[in-house]
């Protein structure tokens, strides 16, 4: 590898950690909005649909930027990928889609019934979204992304990408209850924090879990 692959690496690498912690906790923030309950469901709800509106959408461009330097500096890796992948990453794509398209949907269209309708494509959508991309992480860091795997499902299918799928969705949940702690106070504060808890708890456990099978799930990573 020359110094200006590296470098270019680093700026992707880079570039997936903002997406990560920028657009991850707008993904984080539909799944709160899934399990949203008790006296403040509905104000729950609301701050977080306050928390994503200004600049959610845009957080994407960090993807596309990933996509772009990938495609023009490591043709080959894309092009491995692509064909590899193209099952989660199709997936991907469409929970992203559709998680835009229902958060608009869900605050404009007042058909009877429909705002709980779209309420729950967005949060579906918000889920899939960060586990596919996670078990697509998890599936390059295994070394299965081969464009020479003849089954589309076996290069992501096993359980080393669907454990970092897992760990990169708690990842998401606990970084939008942490950010939702910061723009709500009072009682809204607390029920965010005790999310925040809970979820750093469970992404804890999931790290723990992708650890251990590191060695025989993804050992170039592990060494």
């Amino acid at each position: 590898m020359t110094v200006i692959e590296g470098l270019v690496g680093a700026v992707i690498l880079a570039v997936l950690v903002l997406y990560a912690v920028l657009g991850g906790a707008d993904f984080g923030g539909g799944v709160w909005d899934l399990l949203a309950s008790g006296p403040r469901r509905d104000a729950q709800r609301d701050a977080v649909a306050r928390a994503i509106g200004p600049i959610w959408e845009v957080n994407h461009i960090w993807l596309i930027l990933a996509v772009v330097l990938l495609f023009v500096c490591f043709p080959t890796v894309y092009a491995e990928l692509s064909i590899a992948l193209h099952l989660p990453f199709t997936l991907l794509l469409l929970g992203i889609a559709l998680r835009g398209s229902a958060f608009v949907f869900r605050a404009y269209d007042h058909a009877p019934g429909a705002e709980r309708w779209w309420g729950r494509v967005f949060a579906g959508a918000s889920t899939m979204s960060p586990l596919f991309l996670g078990v697509s992480v998890g599936a390059i860091a295994s070394g299965r992304a081969s464009h020479g795997t003849p089954d589309p499902w076996a290069a992501w299918l096993a359980p080393m990408p669907l454990a970092v799928g897992g760990f990169a969705l708690c990842l998401v949940v606990f970084l939008a209850a942490t950010y939702l702690c910061a723009a709500t106070d009072g009682d809204l504060r607390e029920d965010f924090r005790a999310r925040a808890l809970i979820a750093w708890a469970v992404a804890g456990g999931a790290a723990w879990g992708v650890l251990a099978l590191a060695p025989g799930g993804a050992p170039f990573v592990w060494a």
